[in-house]
C-alpha cells in the first residue's frame, strides 16, 4: 500500500482467513497420528467444516475486493443518505474500523468535528493508526478524533452529540443478544433533536421490536430500510448480508 494512499480496508475478515488455515494445518497433522477411526473421522468433519468456511471466507474477501472499494462505498453512502443531519457539530461513528464514514462526514461538512471508536479487533485489518494516516491524507486530521472504546459503553456524556452512525458492527457483538441494549447506548451520548443512522443484520422478525423498544426511550422518530432493495450483492455477499438494513431516525 502506497503512503500516499488512503486504506479502508476490506469487510471480508482477512485475518479470520489465516486463523482457520492454521487450524486446518493443525488438524490435518492430528489426523495422521495413530488414533482410534471414531476420533480420525471427527476431526475430518471438523477439518471439511473449517475449509469450508475458509474458502467462503476467501470468495467473500475477493467478490468484495474486486469491487474496488465501490460495493462497501455504495453501503457506506447508502446509510449517509439516511442520516437526516445538516452537518453541524459533531457526529460519532461507532466501530470505525478504519475511519471511512468518520473521515467522509468530516470532508463533506466543513462544520463537523467527527470521532469514530473502535475496539480495532485483529480479526480484521484496521488500526486506529490506519484510521489517523486516512485522515490525514484526506485532509481532515485537524477535524477527526480517534479513539479505543467499546460501543457498550462509550467514553463520553449523555447528549454529546449531534449525529451517530454505524455500520455493520451491532451484530458482531455476539455475547450481546439483545441488540437494543446496543441502540441504547448509542442514543444516550445523542443530544434531544440529534439524528442516527445504524445499518446491520437484523431478522425480519426483529425488525419492529427493536424498533419499538427504541421508541421506548424517548427517540421521536425511527424507520428502517432494505439496504439489498436499493444495492445488488454478489452471491456470496448475499449470503452474508441477507438481512442487512438500516435503522435511522431523529431523537
Amino acid at each position: 500500500m502506497n503512503n500516499n494512499s488512503t486504506d479502508y480496508g476490506n469487510w471480508g475478515p482477512q485475518n479470520l482467513c489465516y486463523i482457520l488455515l492454521g487450524l486446518i494445518i493443525i488438524i490435518s497433522s492430528l489426523s495422521i497420528i495413530p488414533m482410534l477411526l471414531i476420533l480420525k473421522i471427527i476431526l475430518w468433519i471438523l477439518n471439511g467444516f473449517l475449509i469450508l468456511r475458509l474458502l467462503y471466507y476467501f470468495f467473500l474477501f475477493r467478490s468484495i475486493a474486486r469491487n474496488k472499494g465501490e460495493l462497501q462505498d455504495k453501503i457506506w453512502n447508502l446509510m449517509l443518505q439516511k442520516l437526516s443531519w445538516n452537518g453541524k457539530g459533531k457526529v460519532l461513528d461507532i466501530g470505525t474500523g478504519n475511519g471511512y464514514l468518520a473521515i467522509q462526514l468530516a470532508k463533506t461538512n466543513p462544520n463537523t468535528e467527527a470521532w469514530g471508536i473502535d475496539i480495532w479487533s485483529k480479526l480484521w485489518k484496521y488500526s486506529l493508526k490506519t484510521c489517523e494516516k486516512n485522515a490525514r491524507i484526506e485532509g481532515v486530521m485537524d477535524r477527526t478524533k480517534f479513539q479505543k472504546a467499546s460501543a457498550l459503553n462509550l467514553p463520553f456524556n449523555d447528549g454529546e452529540f449531534d449525529a451517530i452512525v454505524s455500520n455493520i458492527v451491532f451484530h458482531e457483538i455476539l455475547f450481546v443478544r439483545d441488540k437494543s441494549i446496543l441502540f441504547k447506548e448509542a442514543l444516550r451520548v445523542l443530544k434531544k433533536g440529534g439524528v442516527f443512522s445504524i445499518q446491520d443484520m437484523i431478522k425480519n422478525e426483529k425488525i419492529n421490536p427493536i424498533k419499538e423498544k427504541i421508541l421506548e426511550l424517548g427517540v421521536e422518530e425511527v424507520n428502517y430500510f432494505n439496504t439489498l432493495k436499493e444495492i445488488k450483492l454478489p452471491s456470496l455477499a448475499r449470503v452474508e448480508m441477507k438481512n442487512l438494513g438500516i435503522i435511522f431516525g431523529r431523537k
